[in-house]
């Protein structure tokens, strides 16, 4: 049964729910004792005899090279290096056009012809630093014997490649020992090997195919290399030279192709650095797609990149630069693929493998179908196995193989999909009906748009004003936090201490202004049939500028019910009738009395 699964088309969030009835994939062949553990990147089918009936290339970990005719193995061979991809291309036009194939394994590209070695490609030395160089040169010129010589060689390649110089393999494994004895045996075995320095091979981390001229199945095309030095390789037809370099910021990772080299390509490269860079016709261009997360995967759909990313979500961006929509699972991805049927019909759909076993089939951001195969799936290819075109190849960490097929009468079409806007929006709104007043009144609002908004800025600014009035007049009537009645600054916070029956009122009382205050009283007010005020009036001689002055008023609650009132509290002054500034203090609840009595 199919999860649940988001998707975010423009930025805004779709929910899709799609329960398909009924798998369109057909169970042709497994293999689950297979024994071979690759990735999509190892897996290719192609006519390799030129006979209509499609081979199986499979590629794996254990170094070594498989060919399936049907459910049968027709070769196999030991590969020399750890493989990394494995494609087949046409290099010449020939009747029947039979392909070649190309192994990428480290540095090289092994190219087979009629399943027998044909040749071998080598990619283009690496330029050593020179200052990697002069300290190799000081090194095979000086004893091995001599340990302090070795030693100082040492140190000088570990300040070399603190400094940002890139080094070789060699540098680098010679500074992974520690021991002086090792250091100078590896010096005495590779004194007579200096010239390997100027012979510093990269890696290749990808490969695809480049059509030449035509875009024709059996079309001469030309291999397409991404290496561990941020170099993107173009062959030529045979192989043997490399015509277009283009460098990258950052390492390839995935890529994929699209025209023709001798018209118009498009080179649409994910990098390690979490970003997508395109190169058109030998160009990097400007617009940079930045991920937010590593990518695992790369297809490319007519003019939409999808990207899988190790955050769970599919990422649809426009080949330009620009999001589609985005579709978020609840799985890790662990591959991703491109069915595409041209032969009986035209069609194309997203296959995502999850890390929990599911193949999904997506038509844009729709899911189609979902098929659990209760494995985790490593690689997928698709493509025509044998003569059927509509062919799933999986392959699962167990070293399981498998091949479905696409039932011909499947519909790849989002149909059991309600695209467009939700059905709610062509349901009327429930809208009372117009009388005349409100016709008269729409029409008074448009004929007097200007005075009527004139009116309200007019009105606001009167309000504004009267509330700063009222504002002012209450802090000249003694009320609020500080006042500045008389020409004074003082501010007076009152705080409660206690449960009850008997309090504590603290007062701070503070001149803010330049001036003293002096012959200033604290009176304190309230209910006196609640509370008893022992002393409700203080005489403050001077209130001394800046200087925090501390009053404690202790309080007694009468109510043997604990009852509640708020005490009054003024600063006033012998100059004036209107006291300087007050206080409002509520009362909390009191406790009521231990002692009987009280």
């Amino acid at each position: 049964m199919a999860e649940t699964s988001e998707s975010h088309a423009d930025a805004a969030g779709i929910e899709e729910k799609d329960k398909p009835k009924k798998s369109p994939w057909l169970d042709a062949w497994t293999d689950p004792v297979a024994g071979i553990s690759c990735y999509s990147s190892f897996i290719c089918l192609s006519d390799l005899q030129a006979d209509g009936d499609h081979r199986l290339i499979m590629v794996d970990l254990k170094k070594r090279i498989r060919i399936y005719k049907g459910t049968t193995i027709q070769w196999e061979q030991k590969l020399p290096d750890m493989p990394c991809a494995v494609q087949t291309f046409y290099h010449e036009v020939a009747n029947p056009p039979v392909p070649t194939l190309a192994v990428a394994s480290g540095s090289r590209v092994l190219i087979y012809r009629h399943m027998r070695p044909y040749m071998k490609y080598t990619l283009p030395p690496i330029e050593v630093d020179p200052v990697e160089i002069d300290i190799w040169e000081s090194l095979t010129k000086a004893k091995s014997e001599d340990l302090n010589e070795v030693r100082h060689g040492w140190d000088k390649l570990n300040a070399a490649r603190e400094n940002g110089t890139v080094l070789s393999n060699q540098s680098i494994d010679f500074l992974a020992l520690e021991e002086p004895e090792s250091q100078s045996e590896f010096v005495r075995a590779n004194r007579p090997n200096k010239d390997f320095l100027l012979q510093q091979q990269t890696a290749i981390t990808c490969m695809e195919v480049l059509k030449q001229n035509m875009d024709e199945p059996t079309a001469v095309s030309m291999l397409v290399l991404g290496t561990e030095n941020k170099m993107v390789y173009i062959l030529d037809s045979s192989a043997l030279n490399p015509i277009t370099k283009v460098e990258l910021d950052a390492v390839p990772s995935f890529m994929s192709v699209l025209g023709l080299y001798d018209v118009e390509y498009r080179i649409t490269v994910a990098c390690r650095d979490g970003n997508i860079y395109t190169i058109k016709n030998g160009q990097v261009l400007s617009n940079v797609i930045e991920l937010e997360t590593q990518p695992v995967g790369l297809v490319r759909f007519d003019k939409n990149v999808y990207v899988g990313c190790m955050d769970n979500v599919v990422h649809c961006f426009h080949f330009k630069g620009k999001k589609n929509h985005s579709i978020y699972l609840q799985n890790a991805i662990s591959c991703m693929s491109l069915l595409q049927i041209t032969k009986a019909r035209v069609a194309k759909a997203l296959v995502v493998a999850l890390a929990n076993g599911e193949v999904r089939l997506y038509n844009g951001k729709h899911l189609i179908t979902t098929t659990q195969t209760h494995d985790v799936v490593t690689g997928i290819k698709m493509g025509t196995f044998g003569r059927e075109e509509g062919s799933m190849v999986i392959s699962f960490k167990s070293g399981a193989l498998m091949v479905k097929i696409l039932q011909r009468s499947a519909n790849l079409e989002a149909t059991n999909v309600a695209a467009g806007p939700p059905p709610e929006q062509d349901i009327p709104l429930d809208v009372p009906k117009k009388t005349k007043l409100y016709v008269e009144q729409t029409s008074r609002e448009r004929e007097q748009a200007i005075d009527m908004h004139r009116t309200f800025q007019r009105d606001l600014c009167k309000l504004r004003l009267s509330t700063a009035r009222a504002y002012v007049n209450l802090l000249g009537a003694g009320h609020g936090p500080m006042s500045t009645s008389g020409g004074a600054n003082v501010r007076l916070n009152a705080q409660v201490l206690g449960m009850g029956p008997q309090f504590k009122i603290t007062l701070r009382v503070q001149n803010a202004g330049a001036h003293a205050v002096q012959n200033a009283s604290v009176m304190c007010i309230t209910n006196q049939k609640l509370y008893r005020l022992p002393k409700p009036c203080f005489y403050l001689p001077v209130l001394v500028p800046q200087q925090v002055y501390f009053l404690e008023v202790p309080v007694t609650c009468l109510n043997e019910n604990g009852g509640t009132d708020s005490i009054r509290v003024f600063l006033c002054s012998d100059k004036s009738n209107v006291p300087i500034i007050s206080a409002l203090v509520n009362m909390p609840m009191s406790e009521p009395p231990l002692i009987d009595g009280f």
